[in-house]
Formats: C-alpha cells, structure tokens, sequence
C-alpha cells in the first residue's frame, strides 16, 4: 500500500558491499611503522577522561586557535584519526566516508524516533526535533549536517563546553540567513513526520480496533512495534528520509570535486587533500572532525568514517627531542556498566598493528568499568606489554590525606593496581603479574592539558616527555625467546565449554530468558536494532551490544589460562619474562584468528537467521526473536556436552586448530 498497511516492505537481499577504509587511507598515505623508526600508538578511554585532548598536546595543535581533533565534555570523537607527525613541510589528510546504506537506515532511523517520540515517549525530556537531529547512539548526529533549530531565548545553564569559545581558524561559515533557512527546513521535516505519524497512528488504531490512551504497557510495546513497522511500508515516510539523503550528499558539494573517489553508486568513498599552509589544513579538517555548533550545516563530521594526516605536528614542549609517532584516537570506550564488557572488535582487529596502547582516564575517578573492561582484554589477548596508562585531571586530586604529589600519585596508582587486582579472579595470577611489571615504569599523571602548558607546569611538562619517550620505546623488540611450552590437548578441549557458558548465559539474560547471569536484561527496541544490522548492514554490534566481540574475549579469557599454564617449560629454569613472552606470542596470534572465526560463525554462515529474527513482528514478536537469537547462538556457539553434538563437535575441531597452529608457529608444541 502507498500509504499504509501492515504488509512488509521487500527487502534487498544482498547486503551492502564491505569497503577497507584503513586499506583505503593505507592507498593515499601509507602509515610508517617500525622500519621507518616510527611508533604507533592507539589511546583509549573512557568519554570525557581526555584522551583526545592528550593527543591534541602531544600533536601541538593550538586549542584556542586550532582545536584539532575537536573535544567535548560529551561524546565527541566517534570516527578514527590517525595522525602523523612527519617533518616534510606537505600536510595531507585522507578522509574516508561511511556507506550510502549506512548512512541511509541512520536517517530513516532517527525519522522513526522523531515520528514515535511524540506519541510513546510522553513526560521525556526530548522532542521529535532532538530525535531527529541526534541518533540514540550519540554517533550520528544530523544537526552538524543539516544544522539546528533556533536558540531558545533566555535558557539558564552551568554549563560550557571545553571548546565553546571562539576560534581563528574556524571562524562561522554559516550566515544568520542560512541558519534560520536552515532552522526553518527542519522545523518542516519535523511537522511533515508528525503528520504521516498522527496518519499511520489513526489507521494503525482503526484496524486493530484499539486506543493508544488506554493501552497497558505490555501492550503499548507490541503496538509501538507495529506502528513503527507500518510507518516504514508507507512511500510518503520514505520519500522524506530521501529528501533529507538528498540534502544529506549536498555537503559533500562544499569540497573540490577533484579530491574524491566515489564508488559505483556515486557515492563517496574518499576525499582527499595537500597544502603546504597549516592554517588553511587545520581549517579544512576541521570540517570533518568539528563539533563547533556556529558551524553546524557545513559540517560533515557524522558522515567520516576515519580520516588520516600527515604533517609537520610537534609540542613546542618537546624541544630537539626526536618524535616519530603515529597517534591513533577514536572513539572513547563508554561508561561500561560492566568491566566484564568487550571492547568492540573495531578496536580489537587492529591491536596487532599498533606497538602502544595508551589508556587514558581521569584521576579524579580513576579505573572505573570501562578502563578494567580494556585491561582485561589486553591480557586476555597477548597485549598486555603495548599497556601505558595515563591519568589525567591530576589537579582534581585532592584530600586531607593526601598533602602532597606523591601521596596524591600513590592514591591513584593503587586505583590501578585493584583493577589489575580484578583480572587474576578470570585470568589468573600470571596475567597480573605481567600487568603489574609492563605498568610499572609507564604510568603518567597530567594536570590542565586542555590548556598550553605554561613553563612552571614542571611535573606535567616532565611527564608528557617521559610519556613520549615510553611511546617510542615500545618498538624496542624484545631478546629472542628461547623456551619452549609444551601443552596437552585435553586441557584446551575442557576450557572451550566454560567458554561457550560464559558467553551465552549473559546473553540469555539479555535477551529476556532464563538465566543464571546478573546482566540486566535490555530493551526489546535495542535487540531489534541488533538483528536489523546483522541482517541488512553487515555490521557485528549495535552500541554496547556486541555478540562477536563477546564470543571473542570470552574465548581469549579462558584460552589465555590454558596458554599459561602448560604441561611444562623446556628448560624449565626459563625466567617467568620469557615465558610471558612466548605466551603472548600464542595468544596475539589466536586472538586475531578468533576475529575471523567469530565472524564466520556469528554473521557469514547465519546471516538469514539474522533476517528472520529481525523479522518477527506483532503480539509476542519480542519473545520470538529472542528465541531466534538465542538459536543462532545454540549453532555458531554450543557448549559442548557429554552428548554428541554436530556443531559442538565443529566448533571444537575450529578452536584447536587455531590454537595449535598458533602453537606451532611460535615455537610451542602439543604432547
């Protein structure tokens, strides 16, 4: 029907096509790695602990007249950025965009929030306009594209963002006259999706003989479903999600045309750019990574996937010191609820290609979920020794018993050493004491970076060099092991089962079935987002929800003990370091097999399960597509029993042969 119905709308069945942004940006610039002499260093924290302002000093960007990469007190940085600091006099930027399909169900989803937000979501405090201009997951954000809505006048706040104030290099582009142009289509594409919204809600009610006053909130949920469903079949919904397409691709007009590479659809893929003025590149990446609100309508930060530059970067703080690094920053690790939490595989794939990872987080409240949940992940894969940890907001450290810097140092640093602490209950002994010695000469305390740093800021100066120099020594390859582990396959065998339990009990518990886990369950809305990625978009994990990279760390947890802890050592007098060396040798390699293995069982083989889970629809959908999860997960991820079972019986024979041939190529051998 055109304008209504509950018949569903055909789907493509092909997803879109994959595209390698980082082998994209590899093709325009090349990232220099140890053969150059250059460190590769990827910082991660939580959001609001600094990190991007951290690379901002290290990089030398001015943060009043500059302010790349962009920092906010909210989620800001949710593309990749790596930076280069080189010596030629050339700088040169890569930018590379999400998919047309991508992009699209991101509108089409934050139109479908906007439309519902009215009618459901009575007493909240949030309007079909925010919904429409900022996606829930705070990644996508249209009003930096689109523009906003007129200011409200008189409207008190405390608060201010880190960069609210004025800048030479990002002076407004937009005039007074485009805004409220700009304000004023907005205001339309809102009153137009309320009106289909109020069309299909008549009709919906009308036919299902139902009032959505009077409706229980069991039932409320099942009719929000088909409403939202309904709203998608009708071609007037969906003519307006392409006109805001159309508006969408219009900003990509603002760049010369000879920078891009588009794909088959004439979509971009890259755009790319060189000059040798600083001021005129800072201005024109900023494009691309600007949260600043004066420029909102001409930005195009929500449609980049990652962008790379190369430049002539340096503190004037580092002085005739040499600095070759590549700083990668993305985005920050959320406020996990749980340290359990994976970390999401966009940043797990690429930890073998980096030589340092920099944890940065708040001294003020220091090593909260998000930060343990990395350090458990660095240890479960053979990455603990790339640890350097950084706190910053040292300045907010303050007590009656702590008189001094030490003692101030000491508080925080044991805030560490408990959440070191916490990965002995699931990795075990040795994997803290690895931690314990990679930390214990590589950890920082920074007070007031988001400002130049003034000379008598003596103990931060000090440390942003040592942080440096500890960067760059992490290419420092380490003796020849000489030590060989000798392992019995039984003992990998048993460890796969607990394995398998400690992935699919807490998703159990999410999905709303019975289970033993203390994970909260999560909203129905959210599940069927994360089939509809599986489904339609080729993508493993809707915000926190991260089935893959679940299956991968709960894996690594229990295969990193087994590792550990072989029949014997030949010799058996080697030092514990060495040992620890050939293990995270093993355990990199099968960290990085799992990645594949993970995605070939959870997606590539089940891709249509995922489609008839997304499917489901009306009274009891919510429930159906749980137990359809649930089915795809009994296939790619059985416990294995005492009972003789098919897909148990494969992925055992996939597991130890990823193993063993890790094993093999690093020098262990199986009894």
């Amino acid at each position: 029907m055109a304008n209504g119905g509950f018949t569903r709308r055909c789907e493509a069945d092909l997803l879109p096509a994959n595209q390698d942004a980082w082998a994209l940006r590899n093709e325009v610039i090349p990232l220099p790695g140890t053969e150059e002499g250059y460190a590769r260093a990827r910082f991660l924290g939580t959001t609001g602990a600094g990190k991007t302002t951290l690379v901002r000093q290290i990089i030398g960007t001015d943060p009043a007249t500059e302010r790349f990469p962009s920092t906010s007190t909210a989620k800001t940085t949710v593309c990749d950025i790596e930076i280069v600091l080189a010596t030629d006099t050339v700088f040169r930027a890569v930018v590379t965009f999400f998919p047309r399909e991508q992009v699209r169900m991101l509108v089409e989803e934050c139109a479908l929030a906007a439309a519902t937000t009215s009618l459901f979501e009575v007493g909240k405090l949030t309007s079909p306009t925010s919904r429409l201009l900022e996606h829930s997951e705070q990644r996508f954000r249209l009003s930096y594209i689109l523009g906003g809505v007129k200011e409200r006048q008189g409207e008190l706040s405390d608060e201010e963002d880190e960069d609210s104030g004025p800048s030479v290099d990002e002076l407004p582009e937009v005039t007074e006259a485009e805004r409220l142009a700009m304000a004023e289509q907005i205001s339309q594409y809102v009153s137009r999706i309320e009106e289909i919204a109020g069309e299909t809600l008549m009709q919906a009610e009308k036919e299902l003989g139902v009032n959505l006053k009077r409706m229980e909130k069991k039932e409320l949920d099942t009719f929000q479903e088909l409403f939202e469903h309904a709203l998608r079949q009708r071609d007037d919904f969906h003519g307006l999600v392409d006109e805001i397409m159309d508006r969408v691709e219009e900003r990509f007009s603002m760049l010369a045309p000879e920078g891009f590479r588009r794909d088959r659809s004439d979509w971009p893929l890259l755009w790319q750019f060189e000059t040798t003025d600083r001021r005129e590149f800072i201005k024109t990446v900023n494009r691309f990574s600007s949260n600043y609100a004066p420029n909102f309508g001409k930005l195009l930060t929500p449609l980049v996937q990652g962008s790379r530059v190369r430049g002539q970067f340096r503190p004037d703080w580092l002085g005739d010191c040499e600095c070759k690094l590549v700083l990668m920053d993305g985005e920050g690790l959320g406020h996990t609820p749980d340290s359990s939490a994976s970390i999401s595989t966009n940043i797990t794939q690429r930890l073998n290609e980096v030589d340092a990872v920099v944890l940065v987080d708040s001294a003020e409240q220091p090593m909260q979920a998000g930060p343990q949940a990395l350090l458990r992940t660095l240890a479960a894969s053979g990455h603990e020794n790339k640890l350097i940890v950084c706190f910053t907001h040292f300045d907010g450290v303050k007590g009656d018993n702590l008189p001094n810097a030490t003692a101030k140092k000491e508080h925080v640093y044991k805030s560490l050493q408990n959440a070191i602490g916490s990965v002995r209950e699931v990795l075990g002994r040795s994997a803290e004491n690895a931690l314990n010695r990679t930390v214990s000469e590589r950890v920082f305390f920074v007070s007031n970076i988001q400002d130049p740093i003034k000379e008598k800021a003596k103990m931060t100066l000090d440390e942003l060099r040592r942080l440096v120099v500890a960067i760059q020594a992490t290419i420092i390859p380490p003796p020849p092991a000489t030590v060989t582990p000798v392992y019995d396959v039984t003992n990998l065998i048993l460890c796969i089962p607990q394995a398998m339990n400690a992935f699919r009990d807490p998703w159990r518990a999410k999905l709303k079935l019975p289970s033993r886990s203390n994970v909260s369950s999560e909203h129905w809305t959210r599940i069927k987002a994360l089939s509809r990625r599986f489904a339609e978009q080729g993508m493993f994990e809707y915000d926190t929800l991260r089935p893959v990279a679940d299956f991968i760390l709960r894996l690594s947890e229990h295969i990193i003990v087994f590792l550990g802890s072989p029949l014997r050592w030949e010799p058996g007098h080697a030092p514990d370091e060495m040992k620890q060396q050939v293990v995270d040798e093993i355990a990199r390699r099968v960290f990085t097999d799992l990645h594949e293995l993970a995605a070939q069982r959870l997606f590539h083989e089940r891709v249509k399960d995922w489609a008839a889970a997304y499917a489901h629809r009306g009274t009891g959908s919510t429930h159906e597509r749980a137990q359809d999860i649930d089915g795809i997960y009994d296939v790619a991820a059985p416990i294995p029993g005492e009972a003789a079972n098919e897909n148990a019986s494969k992925l055992v024979a996939d597991v130890m042969a990823k193993v063993k041939d890790s094993v093999s190529k690093s020098g262990g051998v199986f009894q």
